[in-house]
């Protein structure tokens, strides 16, 4: 970042916005974690937002007896748009920010370098990094929550693209006649697959009537559509399969497109466990009874569920901070 001088400290910040809550988490040089923080995204304006940003570094710091002179670098995912290099939220919706200077607020507020990128691409570095115990250089990350996207890593670094849209996967056009996207188009990816896409069949499911457990539920979630097909609802089970089926031909053209050795899923549905993946690797092994190169190509191998126990977020932040340290380590 411009106009920013490196401490000579080396504990780490990773903070993970999203429009429900803000993860703060406090390492040591060792990137081991000492402090971690979950508070509500303060929404009343784009500057409250980032007050409560701001104050979740701080209650983070105190926390663990450590001043803003003791840390190195802040690393920073948030949703939507980024300008990477000035430190900008070019457009994020659920927090009413457009073209809003984050890094350089934060860097006036505690005098540390701070890095901003994408939240799915964040979470990206966080697998590649901590939850990758065979070192795979090329991988895919796929988040699926209210929407669809996903973050590459190719030969070791994060792929943006020339507008920073490469993993954008969850606009993929589909079905042209399927449900309309937030994007204004008909039959993207998310609309079939996301959570938000698991809930909208779940109530359509009791809208017309259909025999199912998912109607005692209210609201109703994904989490509840997948607990609900782990206990034997069928109504529950062919929307589950249906999701999977679908989401397992999409990560075919993931893999086809980037060439990938990994596929990592996360997200809320992905707690589901193999309720979730099973779908997803039943339709890649009918995939391989007619086709050879989906034989050769899709392995149940390769894909999996990222490590539920860590914020993906808040540790790839972390990487984002990490990294600015090593390059000032190494000149």
């Amino acid at each position: 970042m411009a106009n920013q001088q490196p401490s000579s400290s080396q504990w780490l910040i990773g903070v993970d916005v999203g429009g429900t809550t803000v993860a703060t988490l406090l390492t040591d040089a060792q990137l081991r974690p000492v402090q971690t923080l979950v508070l509500a995204t303060d929404l009343s304006s784009p500057d409250a937002t980032l007050d409560g940003i701001a104050a979740a570094i701080q209650q983070t710091l105190d926390a663990a007896g450590v001043t803003a002179d003791d840390v190195g670098a802040i690393g920073m995912g948030v949703p939507g748009a980024v300008d990477v290099e000035h430190g900008i939220s070019r457009m994020a919706v659920n927090l009413h920010w457009y073209d809003y200077p984050v890094t350089p607020q934060l860097y006036a507020r505690f005098g540390v370098p701070t890095f901003l990128e994408n939240d799915v691409r964040v979470a990206t570095l966080g697998v590649h990094r901590f939850d990758n115990p065979d070192c795979k250089q090329n991988l895919v990350y796929v988040s699926i929550g209210t929407g669809v996207a996903a973050g590459v890593i190719l030969d070791g670094k994060l792929f943006r693209g020339r507008q920073g849209l490469a993993g954008e996967i969850g606009h993929w056009i589909v079905d042209p006649s399927g449900p309309t996207c937030n994007c204004g188009s008909r039959g993207c990816l998310e609309t079939l697959v996301s959570a938000t896409a698991v809930v909208r069949m779940g109530r359509e499911a009791v809208a017309a009537g259909k025999p199912t457990r998912l109607s005692a539920y209210t609201p109703l979630t994904a989490r509840d559509v997948y607990a609900a097909a782990a206990a034997g609802d069928e109504v529950a089970q062919v929307i589950v399969a249906q999701v999977g089926a679908e989401l397992g031909r999409a990560l075919r053209n993931v893999v086809l497109a980037y060439d990938s050795e990994a596929i990592v899923l996360g997200g809320g549905p992905t707690r589901a466990g193999t309720q979730f993946l099973q779908p997803i690797v039943t339709e890649w092994e009918r995939q391989h009874t007619t086709s050879a190169l989906a034989r050769a190509l899709l392995r149940p191998e390769m894909i999996r569920i990222a490590d539920p126990a860590r914020n993906m977020g808040a540790w790839g932040a972390l990487a984002l901070a990490a990294a600015h340290m090593e390059r000032q380590a190494h000149g």
